[in-house]
């Protein structure tokens, strides 16, 4: 899996590649829903939301596929293309909370920074 995150929380892959993302630190007296989602420039929506259930864990994994990560697009002028992205944890009593990535704050967008294909692979389209 070709998927790396930085100290800040930033993402970096190549656009058509997998990999994962690990939250961790959750109460574990909660099952929380865990709700990732990838905005492009104008704000919108990238792919479906992505959701996972904590089961009363500490942590959860998102698994980013590559047919996902390829809805990811860089224009053919760029070096890469950034996208942003936010997680949320939903409780069974309504409570909903966006998280703050590496130490965030509000104003602060968390950046998946996308590089074109290299190659495409077995499963190239």
């Amino acid at each position: 899996m070709s998927l790396s995150i930085s100290k800040d929380g930033t993402i970096s892959i190549h656009q058509g590649d997998s990999g994962k993302i690990t939250i961790s630190g959750l109460d574990t007296s909660k099952n929380y829903s865990v709700y990732f989602a990838v905005k492009n420039r104008k704000r919108e929506t990238v792919g479906d939301e992505i959701c996972v259930n904590s089961n009363f864990m500490s942590k959860v994994t998102f698994f980013i596929t590559s047919d996902f990560s390829d809805l990811l697009t860089v224009p053919l002028d760029e070096d890469y293309e950034t996208y942003y992205y936010g997680i949320k944890l939903c409780d069974n009593e309504s409570e909903e909370d966006t998280l703050f990535v590496a130490n965030a704050d509000y104003g602060r967008m968390n950046y998946i920074l996308v590089y074109p294909k290299i190659v495409e692979g077995k499963n190239g389209k």
